[in-house]
């Protein structure tokens, strides 16, 4: 049995890497490194939201979360959502 901490934060994940994969640019400039962040991001939402969900269709043991990790992804959430799933947009420091 999976606590609903982790499986919430496997929905927080999921939905990070959602939003990050259907990104479009739509004239935004190409930076190599901010892509590889993206890449980064999204591979690991998705991996982790992944585990999550195959740990509970098997009936196996997942790794729990923490309730402090909910709250750290769900700022990151908000941030992707509101820059769009724009990384460079979170990134930048104005």
């Amino acid at each position: 049995m999976v606590d609903p901490w982790t499986l919430i934060a496997g929905a927080l994940c999921g939905a990070i890497c959602l939003r990050i994969a259907v990104y479009r640019r739509e004239g935004a400039r190409y930076r190599a490194g901010v892509s590889w962040l993206a890449y980064l991001l999204a591979v690991g939402t998705g991996c982790e939201s992944l585990q999550i969900t195959l740990a509970t269709l098997t009936a196996k043991p997942a790794p729990s979360v923490s309730p402090f990790l909910m709250m750290v992804l769900v700022v990151l959430l908000v941030l992707v959502y509101r820059a769009r799933g724009n990384v460079a947009r979170i990134l930048r420091m104005d």
